[in-house]
């Protein structure tokens, strides 16, 4: 059984990969900012003494960082190679606006994802309290 891909030429390929990569990335784009912006935040704030002790910042925190960052940083140097690759095999490849469009569909992938986790624990939260004042009500 021959692959669809298989049967597309080397640059129409490289072309999917690289808006493929920029989509990957784009997707990471915006946690691993958060996770670099929390971590920035919690050093800006660790000199602040208050009402309580500071919070450390948790090792799964500090893996989740880690894992962002190298994931974010693999795919943008893979998006780089393949978009080399194509510039190699088409001399005037269109690389910039396929990265672009991959990029921005990412980050809206993740917004979209990211919004309805948030809707639905919401709905689960809000759910979760009228079941318990229902109950305690009927009796």
């Amino acid at each position: 059984m021959v692959l669809p891909e298989a049967l597309l030429p080397d640059a129409e390929r490289l072309r999917l990969a690289v808006s493929g990569l920029a989509g990957l990335a784009g997707m990471l784009l915006v946690p691993t900012l958060s996770s670099w912006l929390k971590l920035m935040v919690h050093w800006m704030q660790r000199d602040r003494s208050g009402l309580r002790r500071p919070s450390r910042f948790s090792g799964l925190d500090m893996a989740q960082l880690a894992v962002l960052t190298f994931s974010f940083g693999f795919f943008v140097v893979m998006l780089a190679r393949a978009a080399g690759e194509l510039r190699q095999i088409r001399v005037e490849a269109p690389v910039a606006g396929a990265s672009f469009t991959g990029l921005v569909v990412g980050v809206a992938v993740f917004a979209f994802y990211a919004g309805g986790i948030g809707f639905l624990s919401a709905d689960a939260r809000r759910t979760k309290g009228t079941r318990h004042t229902t109950s305690t009500l009927s009796r």
